[in-house]
């Protein structure tokens, strides 16, 4: 028990012990020339008995202020480190976490991969169809995301469209098989969805081993400059095809296979 919960226990000990002087005291001026055993019994039992109904309600009061501290502490680490539309982590303690994992990975000399993903389309459909329908699909797209890696690694939400996931002892080719499980989410999800929108996503992948010099930044650089290179790709693929007389079945395949040009 912490010492602010004995406080008040103290103290209403001690007042029960000078109450029962007290009335013991007016007992016996009362009455100086017949003492009498009961004279003692009954005030002593009831300082007892209203010493322990005041330290009762005190405990129970303390109690009670106790556990709405720890949650209004809980609720507060939450807001300050969650992120309340996805229940992930934000941004602020997302690259905290990949901080602490990357000095686990050094320290045990083990891999660590890093995926930046992109969420598509999200202004269009916010403008298309409302805002409640973006959140809808940050939502559905990051319990995708959470549903494809597993329970040691982490996700954060770092941007209005954009993950951050942290996958401790796995390298670039353990990486790409999430990314292939989330992308074979999503299409699962298009063809059971009845929305008037797709979901799709963008990606890199930056991996460091404990043989290397890479840094928290680095790592984050590459992966984003890896998803740029996915992204300006896919347009220029895009681009080539609604320009084209005819379909080009190579650049089709290309199209199809740019999750593993990584």
């Amino acid at each position: 028990m912490e010492l602010k919960t004995w406080k008040p226990l103290i103290m209403n000990i001690i007042l029960m012990i000078i109450f029962t002087l007290i009335v013991v005291t007016l007992n016996l001026k009362m009455s100086i020339m017949e003492i009498d055993l009961n004279y003692f019994i009954l005030p002593i039992f009831c300082a007892v008995l209203f010493g322990c109904v005041i330290t009762y309600l005190f405990m129970k009061r303390i109690r009670y202020l106790e556990k709405r501290v720890n949650e209004k502490t809980e609720e507060l680490k939450y807001h300050t480190s969650m992120d309340e539309l996805t229940n992930t982590y934000n941004r602020k303690m997302g690259l905290k976490m990949l901080k602490n994992h990357f000095d686990l990975s050094r320290r045990h000399k083990n891999s660590l991969s890093v995926c930046l993903i992109d969420l598509n389309g999200l202004k269009f459909v916010n403008e298309k169809f409302g805002r409640p329908k973006g959140d809808e699909l940050i939502r559905d797209v990051s319990e995708m995301l959470r549903s494809s890696i597993r329970e040691s690694d982490m996700i954060s939400r770092v941007g209005g469209d954009e993950f951050l996931t942290v996958l401790p002892e796995c390298d670039t080719a353990g990486a790409r098989i999430v990314m292939r499980r989330l992308r074979d989410k999503i299409k699962a999800y298009n063809e059971d969805s009845q929305n008037n929108y797709s979901a799709s996503i963008n990606f890199g992948i930056s991996e460091s081993s404990y043989s290397d010099n890479k840094t928290v930044e680095y790592l984050l650089l590459e992966a984003d400059n890896k998803r740029y290179v996915i992204n300006k790709r896919k347009k220029e693929i895009s681009h080539e095809k609604s320009h084209s007389p005819k379909k080009n079945k190579d650049n089709v395949l290309i199209f199809k296979l740019w999750v593993i040009v990584l």
